[in-house]
């Protein structure tokens, strides 16, 4: 989530996440009403969180990314909370931030079960790119918000790490509580995000270190959805700073 106060004085919100009660008294403290409520993706976890952001903030303006989808439905976007929405539209002047925050629409053929959409702004005076999935960083330590449980059962020789060991002993280890398991939980948590079958999920160290602490493109969005529509994954914005929207991970605000 990222909040941008705009030379109106009111606040525009990218991918807004859960509004707990401290996600609203952070909001309220930038002492400026919320004007746009930003839904820049198709994906379900980032518009689940739109609809109960949106009655926090009844007077604000939502708007979301084109060709929207859900699976295994097809609801309407009035089935999440979300109501008398816009449609963002390519490098559209006509959006009322237009003079401020630049907007571009990715939008491939169908990836198996639905289209990959995403928009992509560009705030102009920090020359900051705001992206949600198209680009990642992946810390070296788990987030603080990740469950320490999550980690501990992902450390585990369990069957998903027996399938990919590609015939390799595998041991039925216990799993004690330390620093160093929670690290290899969350070093395989990533590789099995970011890749389908990843085969070194028995000793995920050196392919970890090969994705983390950096800007990346995650490798099944560049399979599916990038090396489809090159053309378009070229284009640039000319920026500073660069900001994912991760849910559940805390907030930025500009």
């Amino acid at each position: 989530m990222t909040v941008i106060k705009l030379k109106s004085g009111g606040l525009w919100v990218h991918a807004p996440i859960a509004p707990t009660k401290e996600c609203i008294e952070l909001v309220k403290e930038l002492g400026a009403p919320v004007e746009y409520i930003v839904l820049p993706t198709f994906a379900y976890e980032h518009k689940i969180f739109v609809g109960p952001f949106s009655r926090k903030f009844p007077k604000a303006q939502v708007w979301v990314a084109p060709r929207q989808w859900s699976w295994p439905l097809n609801l309407p976007l009035e089935f999440f909370g979300i109501f008398r929405a816009k449609i963002l539209q390519n490098e559209d002047p006509s959006t009322p931030w237009a003079n401020e925050i630049e907007q571009k629409v990715l939008s491939s053929p169908e990836v198996g079960i639905g289209p990959y959409v995403e928009v992509a702004f560009y705030h102009k005076q920090s020359r900051t790119l705001l992206v949600t999935d198209a680009v990642i960083y992946v810390p070296k330590n788990p987030p603080e918000c990740i469950n320490k449980e999550y980690l501990l059962e992902s450390a585990k020789n369990g069957l998903a790490v027996k399938i990919l060991s590609k015939g390799k002993k595998v041991l039925d280890e216990p799993v004690v509580d330390n620093e160093i398991n929670r690290q290899k939980g969350w070093e395989r948590m990533v590789l099995q995000i970011l890749f389908l079958g990843p085969s070194n999920l028995l000793e995920p160290n050196a392919s970890f270190a090969q994705m983390s602490q950096k800007l990346i493109v995650s490798p099944i969005v560049k399979t599916l959805v990038f090396s489809k529509v090159p053309e378009k994954a070229s284009q640039k914005f000319r920026f500073g700073i660069g900001l994912m929207a991760l849910q559940g991970t805390g907030n930025s605000r500009g």
